[in-house]
């Protein structure tokens, strides 16, 4: 029997069925990783979205950006969005891999972001400048900073009065700690 007659008899065809399933299992064992590698995108990307939130709710807290309503609802959309894609990961997609794979990587970590980002979008509170004005980013104008700067250079040849009476003595912060402890008449 010629080995080209043998290409269509069991022992071929079952070689080939062998050499198919495992390539159908790849396939799907690859498609589980797909929807992983997702998994993990989204982690980022809600990260991502709270690093940014908090950066920019710091800039309107120092005042280094005003706040604008457009902005406030921008950064609550993304949220939002967010949000809604991955709620309907979690109804349309999630179900099936699960029953096809069992456990899915970084499912625990997507829920904990997801409830996360609920709670975010429910309890949005625009951020606020600053009461302290000390807090806030102060920028200077050239013409203020040369102001500063000749105001600095005249105070250095220009000291203030030396206080009426005689210099404190010196004390070492040993001595200055044990005159506040002592009681006071």
């Amino acid at each position: 029997m010629s080995s080209t007659a043998n290409r269509f008899g069991p022992v071929h065809r079952q070689l080939a069925a062998y050499g198919e399933s495992w390539k159908q299992d790849h396939a799907e064992a690859m498609a589980c990783r797909d929807w992983e590698d997702a998994i993990a995108v989204g982690i980022n990307i809600f990260r991502m979205l709270r690093e940014r939130e908090q950066a920019w709710r710091d800039q309107v807290f120092r005042g280094a950006v005003p706040f604008t309503d457009d902005d406030n609802l921008d950064h609550l959309a993304r949220f939002g969005h967010w949000l809604d894609t991955t709620r309907e990961f979690f109804a349309d997609i999630l179900p099936g891999l699960e029953k096809r794979f069992g456990a899915v990587e970084g499912i625990d970590e997507l829920h904990r972001c997801a409830q996360l980002a609920a709670k975010v979008v429910l309890e949005w509170q625009p951020p606020r400048l600053s009461a302290a004005v000390g807090l806030r980013d102060m920028t200077l104008s050239p013409e203020a900073a040369a102001e500063l700067d000749r105001l600095i250079e005249e105070a250095k040849t220009n000291p203030p009065p030396m206080p009426a009476g005689p210099l404190p003595r010196e004390m070492s912060a040993e001595e200055f700690f044990a005159l506040m402890r002592r009681p006071r008449p």
